[in-house]
């Protein structure tokens, strides 16, 4: 399994436009050592410049949002999808996923790629 095929597994959000709230409110995202070199890879690629969070702001987020939306982790990825991570605004997508499904993906994340 790769990393791309369990984060298919998660409804895609439509997040209020410029909206970053969860971005700025909940500090930086945790992430597997596989997510932070795939992050440190885009950044180097992108050309972008690292940084450190700030507060609770994430360190990703600019004014027009994710600046790392292709490969944000796992965690920013289930924010909205699912009862136990709700969007403040209340967006949810058209098919939120139920307690098994998040059930799931957290032993598919946890078994596949805690350690990478």
């Amino acid at each position: 399994m790769e990393i791309q095929d369990l984060y298919a597994l998660i409804p895609e959000m439509q997040c209020i436009p410029n909206c970053t709230i969860c971005c700025r409110e909940f500090g930086i995202p945790s992430r597997t050592p596989l997510e932070e070199a795939r992050i440190r890879e885009y950044l180097d690629r992108e050309k972008i410049k690292f940084s450190y969070a700030s507060g609770t702001t994430c360190p990703y987020v600019t004014e027009r949002g994710c600046s790392i939306y292709p490969v944000r982790p796992l965690i920013c990825r289930l924010y909205g999808a699912s009862k136990n991570y709700p969007c403040v605004k209340g967006v949810v997508p058209l098919s939120p996923l139920d307690e098994d499904q998040e059930a799931e993906i957290f032993h598919l994340y946890l078994s596949h790629f805690r350690g990478t």
